[in-house]
């Protein structure tokens, strides 16, 4: 039987959590989303910390955690706190604790909040491969127990909350010995430290499941819920892509997981893991709870066109899994059964100052090209052109599409379109709108969508791609959508399927929206196109069209670059480091390359990158290939070369 995740699959409906006080900021109940960050200061430079948390707090952040690795940060934590109290700065403080049981118990005494690691607050990570009886893993679990019981009582003794925050690189070599590094393992690690909470009746828990992957992330946090219904839990859930890197990338990546589960109504508190400044963080995280902050459940719909429990059997949710369609031949770049996931944009879509876009074939690759050039003529025989130049169009037409309103009108599906479609040996696009939430009406898609199909059957034609498009700035679309999709799994109409997004005119932050949206159903394994639409140029739609799909794992464009946020463990400049080695690698398409700070970020939290580039002490750096040390104490200096001959002697280097 497929375990029950959220409150909805289709309307969105928040989860149902108990409140956990963290000073005077609730998190989960009937609170707000709250917006977290991290400091990027050495805790023991005092200045620095208080002036950091100031602005972190002056911009909107709710929650500041600083990191405490020893007693001595720990014990630092006082003086932070009484500046922050004179100069009337009233956030709450999270101690962040690794490795160091007895800087946690100093922390508790201080802050409103604790986090933990259960990968490694009891356990040294060694990647030991043994074999655990039941009563030998039994036995490290009293040890847990004996290990993590004080910090327990002194937190439920002080009223303070804490973070169980589980990270999928960092799990202990017992849990990855029985579960190996799956969402499993994570939920495993979780509610071993929670039963342990329990055992002592202290239940001021929020618990994370973080990830560089947003597809490991998203079922993991998915699992976790789903055992809470379960075993009868509540706790609230804090949100993040773990290592999500900088820029555009770094923010899709962590619109892409934190967004899914968002719309899923699963999540209390999100923090966005930039590697930049800190005072960066904020503005983003704030664009991706707003409208689910403004909006926590939208009115009631009629009747689904499909039960949960089919779409589940269609999308397991905890698992990759795609949209098995056929494929649709279309010149230049076919769609479906396994091609790779095309990128469109619109022929009047508007064009930047400079030479006009050249659009070109699938096999190019390059990031500001895209696939596909969508016609916006308003006749019922619409132009679809692809592999074209919209300075020099060939006035090729590869393809015939049509719309099909939400209010019911339509240039077809009509059977005479269709045959001219045949007749010209063209593929058809059926673009179908209406999925915002109290303007989508189920019964009216399944009555379109069957005209459309009747049509085909009458002519047994079958070269059909059908096009959804989210509603922007809005939750529950992604639920009508997935409505949509079960429907066609159902009839076992597996035509492919382009999700698109229009921008609406004037919306600042459409990327973080079209990202959390389109990246959920892409999380689900649903899309073989990307259609981006609106107030926007081709350039931009283009570009982050496969920024988009990189971030969902589902098309490698360019190198991937997994570096982890600064916080005052770091070793050296983060994002002058990321930067420079970007600078240097950010062609090697395909390759997966890890920046982290310190050891604590370093072998475990890149769990699936080819190279690691870790900070080892002042100056010095670590080089990894997956999760082996094989250079060590490198001089900062020589670093980024050793790095690329690292590439290089495993055959992954290729010229600029």
């Amino acid at each position: 039987m497929m375990k029950r995740y959220c409150e909805n699959l289709f309307q969105y409906r928040r989860r149902k959590t108990h409140e956990v006080m963290v000073g005077d900021v609730g998190i989960g109940g009937n609170n707000p989303i709250r917006i977290q960050s991290m400091t990027i200061a050495d805790t023991m430079d005092t200045e620095a910390a208080v002036r950091e948390v100031i602005e972190l707090a002056e911009a909107g952040c709710e929650i500041v955690r600083l990191t405490a690795p020893s007693i001595k940060e720990a014990e630092n934590l006082r003086e932070i706190k009484k500046r922050l109290r004179a100069a009337r700065v009233h956030v709450p403080l999270v101690a962040d604790i690794h490795y160091t049981p007895n800087a946690a118990l100093v922390a508790a005494e201080i802050v409103e909040k604790v986090r933990i690691n259960p990968g490694n607050y009891a356990d040294k990570k060694k990647f030991e491969v043994k074999e655990y009886s039941d009563a030998e893993y039994n036995a490290e679990l009293e040890r847990v127990y004996e290990r993590f019981s004080p910090l327990v009582k002194k937190c439920k003794q002080n009223g303070v909350a804490m973070r169980i925050g589980v990270n999928h690189g960092s799990l202990s070599d017992r849990i990855m010995n029985r579960y190996g590094d799956t969402p499993e393992g994570m939920v495993e690690s979780a509610l071993e430290f929670i039963r342990i909470c329990e055992d002592w009746t202290y239940r001021d828990i929020v618990v994370s499941m973080k990830a560089s992957n947003p597809q490991v992330m998203i079922q993991a946090y998915r699992l976790l819920a789903a055992r809470m219904v379960e075993l009868g839990m509540t706790y609230p859930f804090h949100l993040g892509v773990t290592e999500a890197g900088d820029g555009e990338d770094g923010r899709a990546k962590s619109a892409v997981g934190i967004g899914a589960l968002l719309e899923d109504g699963i999540g209390d508190t999100i923090r966005v893991s930039l590697t930049e400044d800190a005072i960066h963080e904020i503005p983003v995280a704030k664009a991706l709870v707003a409208k689910y902050n403004r909006r926590w459940q939208a009115a009631e719909s009629q009747p689904p066109l499909i039960s949960e429990k089919d779409y589940l059997r269609a999308f397991p949710p905890f698992q990759s899994n795609r949209w098995q369609s056929y494929k649709v031949p279309v010149i230049g770049a076919a769609i479906g059964g396994g091609e790779p996931v095309r990128v469109a944009v619109s022929a009047d879509a508007k064009l930047a100052e400079g030479p006009s876009l050249r659009v070109l074939n699938a096999s190019n690759g390059d990031m500001s090209r895209p696939e596909w050039l969508m016609g916006r003529a308003e006749i019922a025989l619409t132009d679809w052109l692809p592999s074209v130049h919209f300075d020099d169009t060939d006035g090729a037409v590869r393809g015939i599409r049509i719309r099909v309103d939400d209010d019911g009108d339509t240039a077809g599906p009509q059977t005479e379109i269709l045959r001219e479609a045949q007749k010209r040996a063209l593929p058809v696009y059926a673009h179908f709108t209406g999925f915002a939430p109290g303007r989508f009406r189920p019964e009216r898609f399944r009555e379109r969508l069957q005209a459309l199909i009747q049509a085909c059957a009458e002519i047994d034609y079958w070269p059909i791609i059908i096009g959804l498009e989210m509603p922007a700035d809005t939750p529950g679309g992604v639920g009508n959508v997935r409505q949509a999709v079960g429907w066609l799994a159902k009839l076992g109409f597996n035509a492919p399927i382009v999700l698109a997004y229009r921008v609406p005119a004037g919306f600042a932050n459409w990327q973080l929206d079209a990202a959390a949206t389109l990246g959920s159903l892409m999380c689900d394994g649903i899309g073989d196109g990307v259609w981006i639409d609106g107030d926007l140029t081709a350039e931009q739609a283009s570009r982050f069209s496969y920024i988009l799909l990189q971030a969902a794992r589902l098309r490698i464009s360019k190198t991937e670059f997994i570096s982890c946020p600064s916080c005052g463990r770091t070793l050296f400049n983060l994002q002058t480091t990321t930067e420079r080695i970007k600078s240097k690698t950010g062609h090697l398409k395909g390759v997966k390359i890890a920046i982290m700070g310190c050891i604590v970020n370093g072998p475990g939290e890149m769990a699936d990158a080819d190279f690691g580039y870790v900070g080892a002490g002042p100056g010095k750096v670590n080089l990894f290939v997956g999760k082996e040390c094989v250079e060590r104490n490198i001089p900062e200096s020589e670093a980024d070369e050793r790095l690329i001959e690292l590439i290089r002697k495993h055959g992954k280097w290729v010229d600029p």
